[in-house]
């Protein structure tokens, strides 16, 4: 069967992290994608996630999308969440769902190197 969602996801070995890299709308279909392999991810590689999620080629979010969305992020297997990426709207948009989600690791960075290097901060 075809992929058909437009958000991506993938396991990078080299910062052992999860990548997610979100494209068009944000609604419910894609966020309930993003649970599904949250929750994938966590059984191939343990509970304490690193997540580096690319928002720049969100274009918008749907009022269910970011209820689903608020799930994903407090999920129990997610460490750290980084954000780049985002405009000031989508940035504010996240920032009410990680604090929805009482997800408290959770930032935004300008550059993903920024991102990456407080992914490896303990």
């Amino acid at each position: 069967m075809e992929n058909t969602y437009r958000h991506t996801v993938t396991w990078d070995d080299t910062h052992q992290i999860v990548r997610i890299f979100g494209h068009g709308v944000a609604d419910a279909r894609e966020a309930e994608f993003l649970i599904l392999e949250t929750e994938r991810m966590a059984k191939e590689h343990g509970n304490g996630l690193k997540i580096l999620l690319d928002l720049s080629q969100i274009t918008k979010t749907t009022s269910e999308g970011r209820k689903i969305m608020t799930k994903a992020t407090g999920h129990p297997s997610v460490y750290k969440l980084t954000m780049v990426g985002a405009s000031t709207i989508m940035r504010t948009v996240s920032n009410f769902i990680s604090a929805a989600a009482g997800q408290s690791n959770a930032m935004h960075f300008k550059t993903e190197r920024e991102a990456l290097k407080w992914l490896g901060e303990e």
